[in-house]
């Protein structure tokens, strides 16, 4: 019954879904506004019917569906005839609606592994591989020796490897390329 209550609880839903949702979201649309817009409409929809969910994915199928929907929608009522036809026809070839959905999945689940590293490890890994800086300005950002930078980054990616280590499969199936 705890569980059935959590699945329905709005604002636990809103706190662990919200970023995937918004990640989710920017994979059909570029505008951050209208993304955030569109994610926070869907959750006041959620909220307004009231609807009960069996189980968690009863929930994101729903999240999930509503989101492309409106994304949809979005992007058909703010281009012209002619654009949205002919954005159709190029969507239609790079959009894999179940891609998206794992690729968002994995996000979620590589953040999360990120959060756990150790707390200067994860300093390291964020400067590095989300904010782009090179091991020169990170030691001169935290401090720290630029052999220190890269035995953090190493011990970084190798604790990532571990813990994530089921994912990795996932990828290789979605880029064969890799």
């Amino acid at each position: 019954m705890k569980m059935q209550r959590q699945i329905n609880d709005i604002e636990i839903i809103f706190k662990e879904y919200y970023g995937s949702l918004c990640y989710f979201a920017s994979q059909y649309l570029k505008d951050e506004d209208a993304v955030e817009d569109i994610v926070q409409d869907v959750f006041i929809a959620l909220l307004e019917k009231k609807i009960r969910f069996q189980s968690e994915i009863h929930l994101k199928n729903f999240l999930y569906l509503s989101i492309r929907n409106a994304c949809l929608n979005y992007i058909r009522s703010s281009r012209s005839r002619e654009q949205y036809v002919a954005s159709l026809i190029y969507e239609e070839q790079i959009e894999d609606f179940e891609t998206n959905i794992i690729l968002t999945e994995i996000h979620q689940e590589l953040a999360a592994a990120v959060d756990k590293l150790p707390v200067e490890c994860r300093k390291v890994f964020d400067l590095c591989y989300f904010q782009g800086m090179d091991n020169e300005r990170i030691a001169k950002e935290l401090g720290l020796s630029i052999n220190t930078v890269k035995a953090q980054k190493a011990r970084g990616k190798k604790i990532l490897r571990e813990n994530l280590k089921d994912l990795f499969f996932f990828l290789i199936l979605l880029n064969p390329l890799c």
